[in-house]
């Protein structure tokens, strides 16, 4: 038994595959996740294939955590990088973005922070308590000797900090932990906190020794890290359209299939072989309308009645019709079709048929007659 595909974008796909993938897009409903999971892998095959066109051969890299990229993830990288090319971002651009958040170009505010680590004998509650309270006493021994920190430190913090009297330097955000930072950053110049700060380390008497606020960069500073960000945002737009053109062509000439592993699989596709056969029905479409089952071709006849022509002639223009305007459920459904059909020419003009052509009507009797006497129902 052949193996089920779907097909999106032109681009035919194993429902293993395809199911594996879904579970990596989160999407309101299944089928939202399965069509952005078929975009994905359509558009990783149409980019394989480019890559192919061009000749081009895989160089793999490794990125900061030395994690190196598989050859399919260096061919696409490499397409990308060959057909995709934006201009710099015009100086106009660049000063509207910093005219527009002069507060995201701010040099970082500096601090710079003492403070006295008391840290817990064990992680009892007692302990715990304990600590605490000999953070507050030296809290309260500061409010009347303030001079006394650095000494305090030397004496009772256990942080390796104590041998520089508490001082912890100068701080950007990130450089401590966020509970000091805070509090830190709620002090006046030389205050100490009234209360101790706690983190995974135990209670810290902190205090405030210098700030030096965030200042607006100037333009000529800014201005290289505004242009990369621009210029990104215009690489990743002509990325999308670039890959949208080819998942477009695609789409209008089907030839490509992905294997059960997620490679650009070589050889004759469902859709090449649908083709090949809707190619000789059309060759011969007597001999094609000969091998409609009963019901398509009542349905042929009767479109062919309407339009006063001749019901092979009919069947021909549905069959046009179909590779023409056939989106990616239809094809599904005629290779689904396909798979394993004893007659498969005949099975497919038949959902064709079904496609192109509205179903029959059985007509209902309102009169039943009985021994020549109509009667009503």
């Amino acid at each position: 038994m052949s193996v089920a595909v779907a097909v999106f974008h032109g681009v035919e796909i194993p429902e293993t595959l395809l199911a594996g993938e879904t579970q990596n897009h989160h999407a309101p409903t299944l089928a939202d996740a399965r069509a952005m999971a078929g975009r994905a892998l359509a558009a990783k095959a149409v980019l394989l294939d480019r890559a192919r066109e061009l000749g081009l051969e895989p160089v793999p890299e490794r990125n900061a955590d030395d994690q190196e990229e598989t050859e399919e993830e260096a061919l696409i990288r490499a397409v990308l990088s060959a057909e995709i090319d934006v201009s710099s971002a015009p100086e106009a651009d660049i000063e509207a973005v910093y005219d527009a958040r002069p507060d995201a170009f701010m040099s970082p505010t500096l601090l710079e922070v003492s403070h006295i680590l008391i840290a817990s004998a064990d992680e009892t509650v007692e302990g715990f308590t304990l600590a605490r309270a000999r953070a507050l006493d030296l809290i309260d021994r500061l409010r009347t000797r303030p001079e006394m920190f650095r000494h305090l430190a030397a004496d009772h913090s256990a942080c390796p900090s104590a041998s520089e009297g508490g001082t912890l330097g100068q701080l950007r955000p990130g450089d401590v932990l966020e509970n000091i930072w805070n509090a830190a950053m709620s002090l006046a110049v030389g205050e100490i906190a009234a209360e101790p700060v706690l983190t995974e380390h135990g209670w810290h008497v902190v205090r405030l020794d210098h700030m030096s606020p965030g200042a607006q960069l100037p333009l000529d500073y800014v201005r290289p890290h505004i242009a990369l960000q621009l210029e990104a945002k215009a690489w990743t737009k002509a990325a999308v359209r670039y890959v949208d053109e080819l998942l477009s062509n695609s789409a209008a000439a089907p030839r490509l299939k992905l294997g059960d592993d997620g490679r650009l699989a070589d050889g004759e596709t469902n859709l090449s072989r649908l083709d090949g056969l809707l190619g000789s029905a059309l060759a011969d479409i007597e001999a094609a309308y000969a091998q409609l089952p009963l019901q398509a071709r009542q349905s042929v006849e009767a479109a062919a009645a309407r339009g006063g022509e001749p019901a092979a002639d009919t069947l021909a223009r549905a069959i046009r019709t179909f590779l023409s305007d056939a989106n990616d459920e239809a094809w599904t459904q005629i290779i689904s079709k396909l798979r394993d059909s004893a007659a498969p020419l005949a099975d497919s003009l038949a959902l064709i048929v079904a496609h192109q052509f509205p179903p029959l009507r059985k007509p209902h009797r309102l009169i039943h007659i009985r021994n020549g006497t109509e009667t009503a129902p």
